[in-house]
């Protein structure tokens, strides 16, 4: 019995060496070939076999591994291994666009979780997951926030007092894990290197642990820069109090690395949150979420615990740091037929959106669609990702599976029209199928994370596209699929009518960012 309890670990650590080594296929051999020779399998080993098959991108392997050691192990009293499992199962859920499955999964994280802090970045992982499932409810949000606020009360924090410092200009801080090559990075260049220096000072606080080139522009446009990646919550609190922050933005909201707890200090005069994240924090230390008229046709949501901040135009300003390649022809003028398409992350993709996009393609004879993201570019996910749309009865033989590529702005000009994702929908996927010219079909959503793309298309002028429902989601697109010379004459124009659009004017995005902080500012004084 100790000689097989000897070799279990010497096969562990052996594994665990290859795995840390990179040496991804042998570890994986190494365990599976002990296994089938030994019959013993540990809790720590299936874990590690778990971690092995994610980096290998061999997600349906990895999904079987965890839910046979949940079963096996499931009485085990390694809470914090089994915590462990159920949030990798819960991630990996979600890659495959199982998110209620993936919310359930994290929510067993957070029961099991021994850390009060892990407890807090699980439940972060939850209410990121509930943004994707096709008809979600606020009571279910609302429910995910109060165990949010459970959870957070158990820190027992205890705030800081009122401020009352006074400076002569508003100091403005922003708080993100994002500020590097990044989707929100694309968004928020403006706040960092266009603000009004008379008036404001700008703070960053980087919790970017792979400085880039993005970064180092972020950190030359603002004042002061604090690189807080390795500082614990109550030091970042700490930070941001001794330097008098008067109003202190969230770039992240629940997204992964979020900082969201520092706010339950209360290190700043006014706390608001947006941009970096498309759904309320549920925290009641914030005192808004910024937004604009066409996210948010009222102030209150009950899908948010803050009062939305809405901008008279767009809360996003799109200014990338990519180089674009020139926009091509529309390619059914080529082709002879439509070609519609998809590049958001494939975990937006629920059935019900499938579903609406089986109608279009049955309504469009000849139509194709092109769907590209990173899991159907592994013979894994491919695999899943066509059993699930055999299921739907998708019509498999016009349908197309592209895997990630780095000339994926090239490959919009494999695509006539885009189709938006909803309750969830694209976000800077989006400004990309338009900057290259593609025009985006959207649903209009009824909160303000789901109202991005009417928010995009609203601002070009462009509200045409946008449907109340499926049923006109579906109409729209069948509609302009017939209509190659509005096709050819959108592709020629969408990238300049972006351009001078409120989509990319900076200047004028920064007035009324200012305006709104100004406004809070003599609020809270």
């Amino acid at each position: 019995m100790e000689n097989g309890r000897q070799r279990l670990i010497e096969a562990y650590r052996s594994a665990f060496r290859l795995w840390q080594q990179r040496r991804l296929i042998e570890a994986e051999k190494l365990l599976d070939e002990f296994w089938q020779q030994s019959g013993m399998k540990s809790l720590r080993g299936m874990l590690l076999m778990a971690y092995i098959l994610r980096d290998r991108q061999k997600y349906v392997s990895e999904v079987k591994v965890l839910e046979e050691l949940l079963e096996r192990f499931a009485d085990s009293s390694e809470a914090k291994l089994l915590a462990d499992a159920w949030s990798m199962l819960g991630s990996v859920l979600r890659r495959l666009g199982e998110s209620e499955l993936s919310v359930e999964a994290f929510k067993k994280s957070v029961e099991l979780e021994p850390d009060k802090e892990q407890k807090l970045v699980e439940c972060s992982n939850a209410l990121f997951s509930a943004n994707a499932i096709d008809g979600v409810t606020a009571e279910y949000m609302q429910s995910l926030y109060a165990l949010y606020r459970r959870l957070l009360a158990d820190l027992a924090i205890e705030p800081y007092p009122a401020p009352d410092w006074q400076h002569e200009k508003i100091r403005v801080g922003y708080l993100s894990a994002d500020l590097r090559e990044h989707a929100v990075a694309q968004f928020v260049r403006p706040l960092f290197c266009q603000y009004d220096r008379n008036r404001f000072r700008v703070y960053g606080y980087s919790l970017v642990r792979q400085p880039d080139n993005v970064t180092a522009v972020l950190q030359q446009g603002c004042d002061t820069w604090r690189d807080v990646s390795d500082c614990s919550w109550v030091e970042m609190a700490q930070q941001i109090r001794a330097d008098e922050i008067d109003i202190l933005i969230d770039l992240a909201g629940h997204s992964a690395e979020n900082a969201l707890p520092v706010f339950a200090y209360r290190p700043a005069l006014v706390q608001i949150s947006g941009i970096g994240y498309f759904n309320s924090t549920g925290m009641q230390e914030m005192q808004g979420f910024l937004s604009d008229r066409y996210c948010s046709p009222e102030e209150h949501s009950p899908y948010f615990t803050e009062k939305l901040l809405r901008l008279p135009q767009s809360h996003f300003c799109y200014q990338p740091f990519s180089a674009f390649p020139p926009v091509g022809q529309a390619p059914c003028l080529a082709k002879g037929y439509v070609t519609f398409g998809c590049f958001n992350n494939f975990a937006k993709v629920n059935d019900g959106m499938l579903l609406v996009w089986k109608e279009i393609l049955q309504r469009v004879p000849d139509s194709r669609l092109l769907l590209k993201h990173s899991l159907l570019g592994i013979e894994e996910g491919i695999s899943y990702t066509r059993q699930r749309f055999e299921r739907l009865g998708m019509p498999m033989e016009r349908i197309e599976f592209r895997g990630l590529s780095k000339d994926y702005l090239e490959q919009y000009n494999d695509m006539d029209i885009a189709l938006d994702t909803s309750p969830y929908p694209g976000g800077l996927t989006t400004c990309e199928a338009l900057y290259m010219g593609v025009p985006v079909v959207t649903l209009k959503g009824n909160r303000h994370g789901a109202r991005f793309g009417y928010s995009f298309l609203a601002n070009l002028g462009l509200q045409e596209l946008v449907a109340e429902d499926a049923e006109g989601y579906v109409d729209i697109a069948v509609k302009i699929a017939g209509d190659w010379e509005l096709l050819a004459l959108l592709r020629a124009n969408l990238r300049r009518m972006m351009q001078a659009s409120p989509l990319m004017d900076g200047d004028a995005y920064m007035r009324a960012m200012e305006s709104l902080y100004g406004r809070l500012y003599e609020e809270s004084v």
